[in-house]
């Protein structure tokens, strides 16, 4: 009976898990608030604790990566059995704000609350609060950069690494820059460029007007781009 009870479970959970909306539709079901237009990257490799699903709310426009876990309880009391015969249940409350990003395998401890607008960094532990617009990572996870900051920063140090990916290539096309338009796509000249793929991203959002009325292209257009490392 205890074979088929797991062999039962196993097929459960990679049902429930199946793909990205079958695991927001699985958390919702269970208790956990869920917001809108949440990610699921690699969805068989989450453990999202589900055993007191009220204590966690996980907000809109979360993107949950490649073997995040989350917990809203542990199991220290295995030690207090053995030592003090005494059982003493852990848990506490998860929030996650609206507009996060997790790089890949991060835990997130109970008791904690990541704010708006974070990005947590790969492989990160998080055991205490991350304050709003924050850029946080490490062992234990702490901040290390405001998000405008990097914001800023990632504007300039970009073009110098689509130029380096450039050099890495013997015969470049514009299929090898999907998502590298922006150096040289803008309101003027969209119309000459028939299929972006990284435009989609743009319109789920809602977000395409915006970046056309305020964006202005680095290079005239894509040849001139190629001719930037010459």
């Amino acid at each position: 009976m205890n074979i088929v009870r797991k062999v039962v479970g196993k097929i459960n959970f990679i049902w429930n898990h199946r793909s990205g909306d079958a695991v927001i539709k699985y958390l919702r079901k269970q208790g956990v608030r869920v917001g809108k237009r949440c990610e699921v990257k690699a969805p068989l490799t989450l453990d999202i604790d589900t055993s007191r699903p009220s204590l966690l709310t996980i907000g809109n426009h979360v993107f949950l990566h490649k073997g995040l876990t989350i917990m809203t309880h542990d199991w220290t009391s295995w030690v207090f059995l053995d030592k003090y015969s005494d059982f003493i249940p852990s848990h506490g409350k998860v929030c996650i704000g609206d507009n996060v990003w997790f790089g890949e395998n991060v835990t997130v401890l109970k008791g904690v609350t990541i704010g708006c607008n974070c990005i947590i960094g790969a492989g990160a532990i998080v055991t205490k609060n991350i304050p709003d617009n924050s850029i946080a990572v490490g062992i234990p996870c702490k901040v290390v950069n405001s998000l405008d900051n990097y914001y800023e920063k990632r504007k300039k140090l970009y073009p110098d690494e689509a130029r380096e990916y450039l050099r890495t290539l013997s015969n470049p096309s514009l299929e090898d820059f999907y998502d590298d338009y922006t150096l040289f796509v803008d309101k003027e000249n969209i119309q000459s460029y028939k299929e972006i793929p990284f435009l989609h991203v743009f319109k789920t959002k809602g977000k395409l007007n915006c970046w056309l009325d305020h964006h202005k292209r680095t290079y005239d257009d894509f040849k001139q781009f190629i001719k930037s490392i010459k």
